[in-house]
């Protein structure tokens, strides 16, 4: 079984040029490199690493379903009107004999909500680790020593694909020291999971009841928290940014649910956000009357 571990760039830093092209599962190389994508079998696997920032990360995984010569599939109506990456696009007389495409399995292909970090301690527990540059930094060392595509065995996979489920279970604020650009990254289901894995810091003894519970409606709440302490059920709903009346009713709306169709009867609301709406401040506060709270997350400066 022969899997491979490949590097990319974003089209914006490469004049354009999208490849893989994730939307669609497909991927393209030629030369030396479509030699090795020939050879590829379905249930093989390719992973794909960029830089982001100053790290190097892991963003998406093919499941091989098919491996074709360019030439060969260029005249297939189907392939054509269904996939658009470049090499397809190349007109026939330009094609070079070994340009290769592989087409992932939609299924079962991935591209992660949570990049795996590619750091050195990881690269040291592949089959065959890479060896780093002491004389460079850590990303340039890493860059360096991922320039070729790396060769990944069946222990390898397993172990990327136990890392990348726990990596995305924690989601991006596990307690590390996150750069100003990631900041912009994290996302409302980032900090979901953040407060299921740590509930407390909403109130002292919480702990996780429910989580993306869907009512008869197929309306979804985010969180369920409960107080074994007095039996109260809190409902939290998430909101990356700074909010208004709409949020209110929200969960005005899941509150009522958890009485009328889980049977809780001290039931109150938290909504977690950046903030409210300033012409919505006092409706807001005034909402306390209802049982419905809003606490305020920010970010903490630190220096690394």
């Amino acid at each position: 079984m022969t899997s491979y571990l490949i590097g990319y760039i974003d089209p914006e830093k490469n004049n354009g040029h999208e490849d893989p092209m994730f939307q669609e599962f497909t991927y393209g190389d030629l030369k030396i490199n479509g030699d090795k994508l020939l050879a590829l079998n379905k249930g093989e696997y390719l992973f794909f690493h960029k830089t982001i920032y100053d790290k190097r990360y892991i963003t998406a995984y093919y499941f091989v379903e098919e491996v074709r010569r360019v030439k060969e599939v260029i005249d297939d109506p189907l392939i054509m009107d269904n996939y658009n990456n470049h090499h397809l696009k190349k007109k026939k007389e330009l094609l070079h004999s070994s340009e290769t495409i592989v087409f992932g399995n939609p299924i079962r292909s991935k591209v992660l909500e949570v990049p795996l970090e590619l750091n050195e301690r990881l690269l040291k527990q592949l089959s065959r680790p890479a060896n780093l540059n002491p004389n460079q930094t850590t990303l340039a060392a890493i860059s360096s020593a991922l320039r070729t595509w790396k060769e990944l065995s069946s222990n390898d996979i397993k172990l990327l694909f136990g890392l990348i489920k726990e990596n995305e279970k924690e989601g991006r604020l596990n307690n590390k020291l996150l750069s100003t650009e990631e900041v912009f990254q994290v996302l409302e289901r980032d900090i979901e999971k953040y407060i299921a894995s740590n509930p407390e810091i909403l109130g002292h003894g919480l702990k996780l009841l429910k989580q993306q519970y869907i009512f008869s409606d197929d309306s979804r709440l985010d969180l369920l928290l409960i107080n074994p302490l007095n039996d109260e059920v809190i409902v939290v709903e998430i909101k990356k940014n700074k909010i208004g009346r709409e949020a209110k009713q929200q969960i005005k709306h899941y509150m009522k649910l958890c009485s009328t169709e889980l049977g809780y009867l001290n039931v109150k609301g938290f909504i977690v956000c950046p903030g409210i709406l300033p012409y919505f401040e006092e409706e807001m506060v005034a909402a306390k009357k209802e049982n419905i709270y809003v606490k305020a997350f920010g970010w903490k400066l630190d220096v690394n």
